[in-house]
């Protein structure tokens, strides 16, 4: 239920409260409406006027007392001086002496007079709700007296509208005493307003004794209401015994239903175009429940006619349909226990023996009802859903067929209803006990779905129905108007002038054209026939409805504003017959329903039939009880809200156990894979198994299947996923409460949430063990889960090209949207902190001809595995531009950590640096100075790790080169075309353009930028760095004497890595001295290889046979080629010019004829490829 604040208002001053002058009439007016009465006609008397309005004043007080029971029963809600332990003894001698409360007796009322304020505050709203009440009592008994001393003969196949407006008030009248009589606490309500109204005004309000003493009256709603009506039950039992016939002829079976085929279109194709025409058309869809209503809450006012002949039938018929009846919204009555207590308390004996009837109807009820509103839902199912078929494939049929629509609507509404109801309620006691499992409808979310589509559609096609009835009644009802009028010989003048009204009416509607913008309003057509019905429904009126000459009117007239209806106010319309706001008020049954629905993959397909119901929630309120609209508005919003996000979960959970089958059929097929199936087809005969093998599985194996069970969990997630996308693709949005939902969009959010869970997870990343899988494995998981993806786009229109593309784009970031690691970020960790790592402390080579890292020892983790081309193609296809560029930003951060120590170690030696750099031609004073440098190998460690990381840059750069080549090839011509014809060379926008995509530079922009930390452009700064490439030639010949400097042919490159010192050197020289200008660039390497060149020529005078010789002699002269080779600032002829180039071919010729070490002797040998 819904907690409903109801909302105070002001007592101050002698104005009387503006919410008791809209509840109630005042006492003058009401004794001059009974002085009116007398003497007046018919049509003075306004009875169509007063039903009416009596009925929507009616309606909002029954709210409002409504509001009020549900507002003390919820202690959150319940004013809160009625739970003052202050006012307990108050309350109790209020309860116990009302309405005869002394307000003088001190000794239980003085705690009121100091919660005075407050009751006046809290209580004003609802003493006068008490007062609407007991003014809308007397004023309905006055006008149904007055419809009884006329004499009106009521019949609702005649005067429809007449009779169906008095069983409304009966059985709203009916709804509210008995629901003011279920307020525990209204004469504590009462007693303390009205004790408080007079401490402080002096005197009680006007109101007051009347409605205590209705209070009193009505402690047994029931019996009261029976015995004032006795008058009165004549008049309510001929509207009732009118609802015979077509109670008995709409309350039918599913059997009779379906061979009568009341609800098939296409039973007879003839009659398929032809409109539905009966002589009781506004009765083809009234609502069952309603006449249910009606006749139960009818004969509780006129129980003492149960005798009349067919009313006992009539009531056990409609007692033997279900043991509730519904009073207000979920506020539902045991029907049968109040029956069995007002006639077991009568005084007439023939209406103690009905006791017995009430006993036997509900044991039939228990024992059939179950079942036969079962079987009828399931047929009403098939029927909506063949309907629902036949209007979508030709729209036109909503013309003629619009009332079968309608009825099969009212029909599975009512049905939606009384489960509910039913459910709601505990069973009564009785011979038989009720089956459970006819009260729970598996098939009950089928029919709402059909229900919420049809009555979707015909909005729609709204247009096609008004213009088809606009016609209709133009042509065919205007020219039935006319001939029945035309036969009428006796007509009174004011029958005569509302007749008149309508031919000119119907007839202004002949041959007029429709559009969008037109608009009807038949209304004062309606009401003149209502009219008209009050006129020609008394006793010896001049012209009668129930007479055999005039019989052509009623039926004529009933049939046209049926047709205005549908050409007016359709929506209205679809309220009245098929509304579903019921649902909002038995909201825990109604969620429970959602998540068996959800559960239930048979029906999942009909689960946004579930947040559409929720659209209707606001139909349930009414002007005049306007506070409670917000509460019910913000179920609403909230309640679609939910629905949908739990809705997108269910399809993230699905969609998140197809990928995950995908994804493991897949890994299926990757090499590493292959290899167990190899050894498992060839085994070594040689070696003993010395463990059971693993359990291989073939690839394809789950596309074998001889039955269905051995794939059935595959099959039915993916039936799953199928089902619950047409669900969410039915319908592109949900407007309700001036709020618009669309439920693909609550989609988005699960998705990438779900693939970014997902792709993080395919890393298989181990902080512990410092592991994570190959880029290759981890773009084949993100390709297959990508692929998974994409099949949604063939069930449920969603642009999932932005879904993954805000996803991977999340992923060459360094963090994604919600603060967690990505790809980009783990991988950057790992290859920067775990494998270069590894490479500078020996055992990993880097390999100039296999482009990658090649592990030299036995490692855990073989270095070639995460950096072949292969892998680093992958690598860079994940993390894309942004990636590469982030993991160069890293690897620059740990370069520039080195360069600051080698700085520090130049300064260190710079006297002896510049000493060796002046004397470099007198050998004698070079060697003595020679012995003072220090730290040698810790510089010449240093550089080797800013060249293996260098290294490793130009990997990625050629990596993501190549995978833009084939992604972006006209975007990357025309940045190389940029880059080339650029004037400027050196230009840093240009640089870093290319850079980002891929493209070699001369100097790498990422290490300009990182090398501005240690460059201050300074002279003393310029010889420091001039003097670190003379520190670098000098230390060169001392890695001859290592046995690590031997050079690997097929890796082409050294043990030691130390022909990363060409990369370094190249690299960090056309960084620094870029800063001063492209000529000192080309100055300086030409004096290091100068320089160098002379250092190296030493290694050439000592022979082999010395005790200190060099042992990789061969490996320098190499080395000293590589620095050529790798700088774009050296040329062979500089080379020529300072060394012997037939020394460096000497020395190829040697390494590369060289005999490999026996593997034997060593185990750090050449792994093989």
């Amino acid at each position: 239920s819904l907690n409903i604040q109801i909302p105070t208002c002001s007592t101050e001053g002698s104005k009387r409260p503006a919410a008791r002058e809209k509840a109630c009439w005042s006492t003058h007016q009401r004794e001059m409406h009974r002085s009116s009465i007398a003497g007046t006609s018919v049509s003075e008397r306004k009875f169509a006027e007063k039903l009416t309005i009596l009925n929507e004043r009616g309606q909002g007080i029954l709210t409002r007392v409504y509001n009020i029971k549900k507002a003390c029963m919820d202690p959150s809600t319940r004013p809160s001086c009625l739970a003052e332990k202050q006012l307990e003894a108050a309350i109790k001698h209020i309860n116990r002496r009302f309405p005869n409360v002394d307000t003088k007796d001190k000794a239980h009322l003085t705690a009121i007079s100091s919660f005075q304020k407050d009751i006046l505050t809290a209580l004003p709203n609802y003493y006068y709700t008490f007062v609407g009440v007991m003014e809308f009592k007397d004023i309905t008994s006055e006008l149904v007296t007055s419809l009884a001393t006329s004499q009106f003969h009521l019949d609702i196949s005649l005067n429809y509208d007449l009779t169906k407006s008095l069983l409304d008030l009966c059985a709203l009248f009916v709804s509210m005493m008995i629901l003011v009589g279920q307020i525990e606490d209204r004469r504590a309500m009462i007693g303390l307003y009205s004790i408080a109204h007079e401490t402080q005004r002096g005197s009680s309000d006007s109101n007051f004794p009347r409605l205590a003493q209705m209070i009193v009256d009505y402690e047994h709603p029931v019996r009261k209401m029976a015995e004032e009506f006795i008058p009165l039950s004549k008049l309510i039992l001929q509207a009732t015994m009118s609802l015979c016939k077509v109670f008995v002829r709409r309350n039918l079976p599913a059997e009779q239903l379906r061979t009568q085929n009341v609800l098939s279109v296409s039973a007879n194709p003839q009659m398929m175009l032809s409109p539905t025409l009966s002589n009781e058309l506004p009765c083809e869809f009234l609502s069952l429940e309603t006449m249910h209503r009606w006749i139960l809450l009818g004969f509780l006012l006129c129980s003492n006619q149960l005798s009349h002949p067919g009313a006992s039938d009539l009531w056990k018929l409609a007692l033997q349909d279900g043991y509730a009846v519904s009073l207000y919204r979920d506020e539902v009555l045991a029907i049968h226990s109040v029956y069995e207590k007002l006639l077991s308390d009568s005084k007439d004996k023939s209406d103690r023996k009905r006791v017995s009837d009430v006993n036997e109807s509900l044991n039939v009820a228990l024992l059939h009802a179950g079942p036969l509103h079962r079987d009828r839902r399931k047929h009403l199912t098939s029927a909506l859903k063949e309907l629902f078929l036949l209007v979508t494939d030709s729209p036109g049929l909503l013309g003629p067929k619009c009332i079968t629509v309608l009825t099969a609507l009212t029909l599975a509404c009512d049905e939606v209803k009384w489960l509910f109801k039913h459910t709601a309620m505990n069973a009564p006691k009785g011979k038989h006990k009720p089956v459970p499992d006819d009260y729970v409808d598996p098939w009950l979310h089928e029919l709402l779905f059909y229900i919420i589509s049809l009555k979707s559609f015909m909005r729609k096609n709204h247009r096609i129905i008004q213009t088809y009835y606009l016609r209709f009644m133009g042509g065919f009802d205007a020219q039935l108007m006319r001939d029945v009028v035309m036969r009428i010989q006796v007509c009174p003048e004011d029958e005569s002038l509302i007749m008149t009204s309508f031919v000119d009416t119907l007839a202004r509607l002949q041959g007029k054209e429709t559009d969008d913008r037109a608009e009807f309003d038949f209304q004062a057509l309606r009401l003149d026939w209502f009219r008209l019905q009050v006129l020609t429904s008394v006793n010896k009126a001049a012209l009668s409805l129930k007479d055999r000459e005039h019989g052509d009117l009623a039926p004529a007239m009933n049939t046209v504003v049926v047709h205005s209806k549908m050409a007016d106010s359709f929506e209205e319309l679809l309220v009245e017959t098929c509304d579903l706001s019921f649902l909002c008020f038995f909201y825990r049954q109604f969620e429970g329903e959602f998540n068996k629905c959800l559960k239930n993959t048979s029906q999942v397909r009909y689960i946004i039939a579930y947040p559409l119901c929720c659209s209707e929630f606001m139909n349930s309120t009414t002007p005049y009880c306007p506070e409670e609209r917000i509460n019910i508005g913000d179920r609403c919003v909230n309640t679609i809200n939910h629905f949908l996000e739990l809705i997108a979960k269910e399809v993230k959970t699905v969609v998140g156990v197809v990928c995950a089958e995908r994804l493991q059929i897949d890994e299926q097929l990757i090499p590493s894979k292959a290899v167990g199936h190899y050894l498992h087809d060839h085994p070594n005969k040689g070696k003993q198994k010395s463990k059971a093998p693993p359990v291989l599985v073939e690839p394809g194996k789950e596309s074998k299947r001889k039955t269905l069970t051995g794939t059935m969990a595959k099959d039915s997630n993916l039936h799953k996923l199928v089902d619950i996308c047409y669900s969410v693709n039915c319908f592109q949005n949900i407007t309700a409460w001036d709020h618009t939902f669309v439920p693909r969009e609550y989609l988005v959010s699960h998705l990438e949430d779900l693939f970014i869970k997902n792709v993080f997870s395919m890393l298989h990343y181990s902080s512990e063990l410092q592991e994570i899988s190959r880029p290759s494995e981890v773009l084949m998981r993100i390709q297959s889960f990508m692929a998974s993806l994409r099949l949604l786009e063939l069930h449920i229109h969603i642009d999932m090209t932005r879904v993954l593309t805000a996803v991977l784009l999340q992923e060459t970031q360094l963090l994604d949207s919600k603060g967690d690691s990505t790809i980009t970020s783990t991988y950057t960790s790992w290859y920067t902190s775990v494998l270069l790592k590894r490479v500078s402390s020996g055992g990993v080579c880097f390999s100039k001809t296999r482009h990658c890292f090649v592990s030299r020892k036995a490692l855990l983790m073989k270095a070639e595995e995460y950096t072949d081309i292969r892998e680093l193609e992958a690598l860079a296809e994940i993390i894309g531009p942004y990636g590469v560029r982030f993991l160069g930003e890293k690897l620059m951060e740990q370069i520039s950590g080195q360069v600051k120590e080698i700085k520090k170690l130049v300064k260190a030696n710079q006297d002896t640096l510049l000493a060796l750099h002046t004397n470099r031609d007198k050998p004698d004073i070079f060697n003595e100075v020679l012995r003072k440098l220090r730290n040698t190998d810790d510089l010449l460690a240093r550089t080797v790790i800013v060249g293996i990381l260098m290294a490793f840059r130009k990997l990625t750069l050629q990596a993501l080169h190549s995978v833009l080549c084939y992604r972006i090839p006209f975007m990357l011509s025309s940045i190389e075309d940029f880059k080339s014809n650029l004037l400027d060379r050196s230009s840093q926008v240009a640089n870093n353009m290319a850079s980002s995509a891929g493209i070699m530079c001369d100097v790498d922009p990422l290490l300009v930028n990182a090398m501005r930390a240690h460059c201050d452009k300074s002279k003393e700064d310029y010889d420091i760095w001039k003097l670190f490439l003379a520190f670098v030639g000098v230390t060169l010949p001392e890695l001859a004497l290592k046995t690590e400097s031997n050079f690997i042919p097929n890796f082409e490159g050294h043990e030691n890595n130390a022909h990363c010192l060409a990369i370094a050197v190249n690299a960090l020289a056309g960084a620094i001295f870029g800063y001063y200008g492209p000529e000192h660039q080309r100055d300086m390497m030409k004096e290091f290889l100068v320089f160098t060149s002379s250092r190296i020529m030493t290694l050439a005078k000592e022979t082999e046979k010395e005790k200190d010789a060099p042992k990789a002699r061969e490996a320098i002269y190499v080395l000293l080629d590589l620095f050529v080779s790798e700088s774009p600032f050296l040329t062979r002829d500089l080379l020529e010019g300072c060394f012997p180039y037939s020394l460096i071919r000497d020395a190829y010729n040697f390494l590369y004829k060289k005999q490999p070490t026996s593997r034997s002797k060593t185990r750090d040998t050449e792994t093989p490829f």
